[in-house]
């Protein structure tokens, strides 16, 4: 008989269908459950992941497969132990008591097979900071739905550089500052596991390489990275410009005001999102609504700025996500990408086109309606009788169609005269040609 909590299959069942880049497609994994020299280790295994759970545990070593359906059948807001055992071969039950009621639930186990058995564990575990489980989160949500020329969606760690790399060809984050175990650099799958709060509240993260997976582990929690080898990805860290010709610099409360302000800025329901980030006279973010024509402008007193003045348009969900990340400082280069940078971090996306900069209010062009001479009634004098007028012309012809050319006709015709067996051409007396 093995024991596991309410709790723990709540949690496991959820981080399970965030292993998954992407919706979930197909059938549901199988859950393994396996008991070896004390320990309690519950897996499964996704197309782009696995997830572990371990925990001590009493009894001799076991092993049972159980669906993941019977997981959503036993969880659920309390922490109560859960009996999971076989009473045949292939039927298992799972026991429990719900506010003091007895619960069971009858399921069909699966017969182990080699393809059950648990991946291998890194020799050495190399501790990394907690930023780094944050990193693969952004970079993961960064990276693109579909692959394309480039495997855009992966996530690239560079282990020489310390680096986690995250695109979708339009924009792309750099996350720096870690020292890993490898010295390469690897491509793995973009999951919105690490998002999770039971990845979040965990100090102690460790990661290492086992089997052609990049192990990353958070207390009991261990996720299997597989590394794709085929795939190829560009140099985005080589993207990020040396020198900038204007650099702004957002102080923090205008970055904590402004963030609050981007949501309700005009033209939030358009696709691009954009608004205009200009340094003439002062640092300002402006926005407008095209159909309604409503204009509003955010004013940074306390924000400062370097170089020739710029006016750029750039998506405001990028905006946002950088005052998130604490990127403050921006570098705006005409004919390459606007990097907004910060301590370890730097977010970078292509300027929208100039078509979509919002001029400031006072040198704003208004569009005025062209007002057409109206038609007077007053008939004007003349000097001698009203000429006779021409008859109105047609406007309209009729429509001539034309002949087909020589060479446009399916077949030609063949030449007259004694040739093959084409009848020889007859005069007006009915005499032949000689």
């Amino acid at each position: 008989m093995i024991v596991w909590s309410r709790g723990s299959a709540r949690a496991f069942r959820a981080l399970a269908r965030k292993c998954v880049a992407g919706r979930p497609r197909g059938p549901a994994p199988v859950v393994v459950f396996e008991v070896r020299a004390g320990t309690l280790t519950v897996w499964t295994r996704t197309a782009d992941a696995g997830l572990a759970y371990t925990a001590p545990t009493d009894g001799t070593d076991r092993r049972l497969l159980v669906p993941m359906a019977t997981l959503a059948d036993v969880e659920g807001g309390g922490d109560e132990p859960v009996e999971w055992g076989v009473e045949t071969p292939l039927t298992g039950t799972a026991r429990w008591a719900d506010r003091g009621v007895p619960r069971t639930t009858s399921f069909d186990a699966v017969r182990p097979d080699k393809s059950h058995r648990l991946p291998g564990l890194p020799d050495e575990w190399h501790p990394v900071p907690d930023g780094f489980v944050s990193a693969l989160h952004e970079c993961g949500r960064t990276a693109a739905t579909e692959p394309a020329r480039f495997a855009l969606n992966r996530v690239q760690v560079r282990g020489a550089t310390g680096q986690v790399i995250g695109t979708d060809g339009r924009s792309a984050l750099v996350c720096g500052g870690f020292t890993l175990p490898f010295r390469d650099d690897v491509l793995i799958p973009a999951v919105p596991v690490f998002g999770a709060r039971e990845w979040t509240a965990e100090p102690d993260v460790r990661v290492g390489r086992a089997g052609g997976h990049l192990v990353v582990a958070a207390g009991p929690w261990r996720v299997f990275l597989s590394i794709d080898t085929a795939g190829r990805y560009p140099d985005v860290a080589g993207l990020v410009p040396k020198t900038a010709t204007t650099t702004i610099e957002i102080a923090d409360g205008d970055a904590a005001a402004l963030a609050v302000q981007l949501a309700s800025l005009p033209g939030a329901e358009t696709d691009d999102r954009s608004v205009t980030l200009d340094t003439g006279g002062g640092v300002a973010v402006r926005a407008q609504d095209e159909a309604t024509g409503r204009f509003e402008e955010v004013r940074l007193a306390r924000s400062t700025a370097a170089g020739p003045p710029i006016q750029v348009a750039i998506d405001r969900r990028i905006l946002a996500r950088a005052l998130t990340f604490g990127c403050g400082t921006v570098r705006v280069t005409p004919g390459k990408p606007v990097v907004f940078a910060g301590a370890d971090r730097a977010l970078m996306c292509v300027a929208l086109d100039p078509a979509h900069v919002v001029e400031p209010a006072d040198t704003a062009a208004l569009t005025t309606p062209i007002e057409r001479p109206r038609r007077s009634d007053m008939k004007h004098e003349t000097n001698g009788p009203r000429r006779p007028t021409r008859p109105t012309r047609r406007l309209i012809r009729p429509t001539r169609w034309p002949r087909p050319r020589a060479s446009a006709r399916l077949w030609r015709r063949r030449p007259v005269g004694r040739v093959g067996w084409w009848p020889p051409s007859r005069g007006r007396s009915g005499r032949r040609r000689s």
